[in-house]
């Protein structure tokens, strides 16, 4: 997967995004992200062929707020909602 900033200003973010699928993770991050209190907007699309890229972007309500700590916070949110879903596989498993 390679990442890069497109733009970087103060309360926001856009990245292009290549070789990865362009929905599942994404579009988990985007609602992960929109429950984010601080977080005004967060959204992605694609750019080029749809299997080749994407261009992601988090805008902040205040422009004072990163929004890379607040993507930071999402993607860890996302790892404990999946451990949570494998230990009740699991206890439903086994």
């Amino acid at each position: 997967m390679e990442i890069k900033i497109i733009k970087q200003e103060p309360g926001y973010v856009k990245l292009s995004i290549r070789g990865t699928d362009p929905h599942t993770l994404f579009n988990l991050l985007r609602e992960e992200l929109l429950e984010d209190s601080e977080v005004d907007f967060a959204g992605y699309w694609r750019s080029e062929s749809f299997y080749e890229a994407l261009v992601f972007q988090v805008r902040m309500k205040k422009t004072t707020d990163d929004p890379i700590p607040a993507i930071y916070s999402a993607l860890e949110r996302i790892i404990g909602h999946t451990h949570n879903f494998i230990e009740a596989v699991k206890a439903k498993i086994v």
